[in-house]
């Protein structure tokens, strides 16, 4: 007689913004083990995150040398850069600059960021500066990228005077796995111990990813992969393409909050009324159908399309980007008429039939039809005063 198994469930035992614990049952037995390390593997290694790769420091030409009036050496120093955790909102690499002078604590907040990066723990100290003389100069990059990745992979790509870093650009910090005999709840039909198992998985990581997200894109990942023995010996059928592959997106960028583009408050505002929660969803749209949103004007289209370019969104050939720049869309039709238009003194007044009461105003006509009638009849009156 075969026991019939209910199907796992997930249940979250305990969730923060950098840990997640949770525990999957019932599974039968070498299952757990097999989904625990699996995902343990794609976790520390195919999660996509950013981390500076190399360092200009101004007078300094190599890691050995001495910063003036700095308590720190230059080797120490590094590492405390090493220690600064990004946020990527684009795939693009840019520059961060550090820049002060005198006695003072610096910490990862004086750090310049562009805003296509975030610094997630800005309390990070990186040096002491013992005198009033003192100044430090830096420049870094920052990039994306999988894994770790030694300085000495990265020497060929930089000049004199810029020293390479090692790069953990994992934003996964830790996984562990246990597996357990599923408890009796959870296995119906089979005793406590028959041969069911109980997956508990716990995540760290670094802030610039929540655990849970990173769990999910690790699962997405896994099942990509294994779909391809899943179809083995059928019949090849076209491949749908995802939604960020038409668009030339990642999943992690199509799926990035609108929030992150910060865009003005009404435009913003717009958007999410009419359902855009995503940068995908955004460019899933075509410019028409953008312009045609209630309330989201030319104005706001134009400060759509800049910030998806500055945010490496739109490639510099994109035929939305060209219209802007070449001023062919961009009249300002957002904000509402605040004065109005100019009456001609000699136009013939508009006046009621003889007899006629006055119009009573209608509740429902708006308030800019109200002041257009005022105008009129103040101009009619002036008219007849000059005969």
């Amino acid at each position: 007689m075969i026991l019939q198994q209910e199907s796992p469930e997930l249940q979250i035992e305990d969730m923060r913004e950098d840990y997640a614990r949770i525990a999957l049952e019932p599974l039968s037995r070498g299952f757990a083990h097999t989904l625990g390390n699996g995902l343990r593997r794609v976790l520390l290694s195919a999660i996509r995150g950013a981390a500076i790769t190399s360092v200009r420091i101004e007078d300094i030409q190599h890691e050995f040398s001495t910063i003036p009036e700095m308590k720190e050496d230059t080797t120490e120093f590094l590492l405390n850069l090493r220690a600064i955790r990004l946020k990527a909102l684009s795939d693009r690499p840019a520059e961060l600059v550090l820049d002060v002078e005198g006695a003072r604590s610096v910490t990862a907040a004086d750090v310049q960021v562009p805003g296509e990066y975030e610094i997630v723990n800005p309390d990070q100290h990186l040096a002491t500066l013992d005198s009033d003389a003192a100044k430090l100069r830096v420049w870094m990059e920052a990039q994306t990228g999988y894994g770790f990745r030694r300085s000495e992979e990265m020497n060929g790509e930089h000049t004199i005077g810029v020293i390479p870093v090692d790069a953990v650009f994992t934003p996964v910090r830790k996984v562990s796995y246990e597996v357990q005999p599923a408890t009796a709840r959870s296995a119906k039909g089979a005793p406590d111990g028959a041969g069911m198992e109980q997956l508990l998985l716990e995540v760290w990581t670094d802030g610039s990813i929540p655990a849970q997200e990173a769990i999910r894109a690790a699962a997405r990942l896994l099942q990509e992969e294994l779909g391809v023995f899943a179809r083995l010996g059928e019949p090849e059928a076209p491949r749908a393409q995802p939604a960020h592959e038409l668009v030339g997106l990642t999943q992690e960028q199509y799926g990035t909050p609108i929030e992150s583009l910060q865009l003005s408050v009404r435009a913003h505002n717009c958007l999410k009324r009419s359902g855009m929660m995503v940068v995908g969803h955004l460019l899933e749209m075509s410019e028409e159908e953008l312009l045609t949103l209630k309330n989201f004007g030319e104005k706001s289209y134009v400060e759509l399309v800049e910030r998806l370019f500055e945010m490496g969104y739109l490639p510099e050939d994109d035929a939305r980007l060209a219209r802007v720049r070449s001023g062919a869309i961009g009249a300002d039709e957002d904000e509402p008429l605040s004065t109005l238009p100019p009456v001609d003194p000699g136009a013939a007044p508009i006046e009621a039939p003889v007899g006629a009461p006055e119009a009573e105003p209608d509740e429902t006509q708006s308030a800019l039809g109200a002041a257009l009638m005022a105008a009129l009849r103040e101009a009619g009156s002036d008219a007849d005063e000059q005969a």
